[in-house]
Formats: C-alpha cells, sequence, structure tokens
C-alpha cells in the first residue's frame, strides 16, 4: 500500500479556496514547481485528478469535493493540538476590523458591538457600513477581518459561515401622539403604512407585506426603505405607522409607541433569526469566536 502523506491535505484546503497554483505557493511560502509536485502526489494518492484547470482557474472535481467536505474542519481539530487560543487577547488587534450590518440592527447591536470593541482594543479601528445586495460576495473576497451580520434567510454559499446569534419580531411603530390606540387590521387601513426593508434578504416583496398579500388586504404599501433615520422621521412628522424590529423599541422611547402587529398578519411567536456571516477560513479564530459569542449577549440583553 503507498504511503500517505497526511502533510498534502492542507495543500487540497488551500488550492480550493485560491483556485491557482501560483496563489497556493505564495500562501504556502514554497515555489510553484514543488506545489505541482505535492499536487501530483495527491492525485496519485487519491487515483484522481482533484482539479480540473478551467482557463486560468482550478476547478475540484466531484471526488475532491466530497473529500473536501469535511477536511477543513479535520484540519482544525489537528491544528487545535498545536495551538493555544487562550493566549489570544483581544487587546492586542490593530489594524481595520470591517463590519457590515444590516441597518435595523445597527442603532442597537452595532452600536454596543462597537463600543464593546473600541473599548477592549483601542488600536483598533472598526469601519462600519450597510449590509446591501453584494455584502455576500464582498465577504467571499475580503477573508481577513471582514465580518457580516444581518436577519434570516440569507442566499450565500459554502465559501462563507453562518452562525445563528438570535431573533427578533417585528412591529407595528407609530409616534406618541398618534391617533391609533391598538393595531387591528382595520385600523391600519387607515393610515399610510411604511416598511423597513432588510437588504440583500429574499426578492421581492418583504416577508410582512407577502403576509398581507397572502390574506388578501387591500392595503398600499406606501414607502419600503431601510433607512431607520427616514422612517423615524417620518413616522415623528406624519401619521404613518411603520413596521420595524421589536430590538429598536428602547432606542426609540420616549417618542414612538410599539404596538403588536395582529396574528392574523404575522403567526403568534413569530421571529425572524439573525446571523454572523464570514469567510470560512475564519471559522475557528478567536476573533470570530469573540464576535459570536458577544453578539449573542447584546441581542439576549436587548
Amino acid at each position: 500500500m503507498q504511503n500517505k502523506d497526511l502533510n498534502l491535505l492542507k495543500l487540497l484546503v488551500i488550492l480550493n479556496e485560491e483556485r491557482q497554483t501560483i496563489l497556493a505557493a505564495k500562501r504556502m511560502n514554497l515555489s510553484q514547481p514543488t506545489i505541482s509536485i505535492m499536487l501530483k502526489k495527491l492525485r496519485d494518492q487519491f487515483d484522481d485528478p482533484l482539479f480540473i484547470r478551467d482557463k486560468n482557474n482550478l476547478t475540484p472535481t466531484i471526488k475532491c469535493e466530497n473529500i473536501l467536505t469535511n477536511l477543513p474542519a479535520l484540519l482544525t481539530q489537528l491544528d487545535k493540538l498545536y495551538s493555544d487560543n487562550t493566549q489570544w487577547d483581544i487587546s492586542q488587534l490593530s489594524g481595520d476590523l470591517n463590519l457590515l450590518i444590516s441597518p435595523p440592527l445597527i442603532p442597537t447591536l452595532g452600536t454596543q458591538l462597537i463600543k464593546k470593541l473600541t473599548s477592549l482594543a483601542p488600536e483598533l479601528t472598526v469601519q462600519c457600513s450597510h449590509w446591501a445586495r453584494d455584502t455576500p460576495q464582498h465577504l467571499e473576497n475580503n477573508p481577513h477581518q471582514y465580518f457580516g451580520i444581518t436577519y434570516l434567510p440569507m442566499e450565500t454559499n459554502k465559501t462563507l459561515l453562518e452562525q445563528e446569534i438570535g431573533s427578533d419580531e417585528f412591529a407595528f411603530v407609530i409616534s406618541n401622539d398618534h391617533p391609533l390606540q391598538y393595531a387591528s387590521i382595520e385600523d391600519m387601513l387607515l393610515y399610510p403604512l411604511a416598511i423597513c426593508l432588510i437588504p440583500g434578504g429574499i426578492t421581492g416583496p418583504s416577508k410582512a407585506e407577502q403576509l398581507i398579500r397572502n390574506l388578501k388586504i387591500k392595503k398600499k404599501i406606501n414607502l419600503r426603505t431601510s433607512d431607520i433615520s427616514l422612517m423615524t422621521n417620518l413616522l415623528k412628522e406624519t401619521d404613518y405607522v411603520g413596521i420595524m424590529p421589536r430590538s429598536l423599541e428602547e432606542s426609540m422611547q420616549p417618542y414612538f409607541r410599539f404596538l403588536p402587529i395582529p396574528h392574523e398578519i404575522v403567526p403568534k411567536n413569530y421571529q425572524r433569526k439573525i446571523a454572523l456571516f464570514c469567510h470560512q477560513k475564519n471559522r475557528h479564530q478567536p476573533l470570530t469566536e469573540w464576535l459570536i459569542n458577544e453578539t449573542k449577549d447584546i441581542l439576549n440583553s436587548i
């Protein structure tokens, strides 16, 4: 039986991520001919081409994709035998940390998370932007210190880690002096309606709008926006009724009232999940684990 070289398996993962031998060589600090020799050994060991050249990129074979299903996790477990994450110190973080957060979560989760990060890591610069439709592709192309937080469901591929960190529910929102007292369907029909959009989510109508349409309620949606400032200003100056995340309630007091959406529109106890996204390369990094735990704690406290 041919000897199996487990050290070559790391190359398999890196080639799948980089899709070019020259990039894999640079990342492993080896020459390109050395990478080619290592790949030939892998092909011999698995009796499969593993990667097929497609123009300038390498495309994994079906057998290679099957191998890669569990391989990164196995290598991470092996690496943990030689590493000690307890030595990681968040105060030593520096450079830029990019957070791409869904707009409705920025005033609450975003504020608390950035406050904690800049307090614990004074040499770190946090760059916070809105989660947009192209954010998943941005996270795929920028694996280092780029993290996204938004509502589910969200269409991504296996390149990104998706870790659920909490949930949120939506409610009707009106100004404190609004004449509406109870959020019945009949009362809602009397006022213009604004819906808080979640950028990059399911294409087409928002979840609330879909439910309204499913009930065949003849109610025109007067505004769709992901801009929380626009919605709050509109609610303050008019008799608009908004649909916004319940997590915003504390930050909007005492100027606004939150009323539960009737169960005929939104099922009782319905909540929308929230997840943290990053490149799979960061799956077991200490910073990723810290962000997951911290965001969970913040959402639980809101």
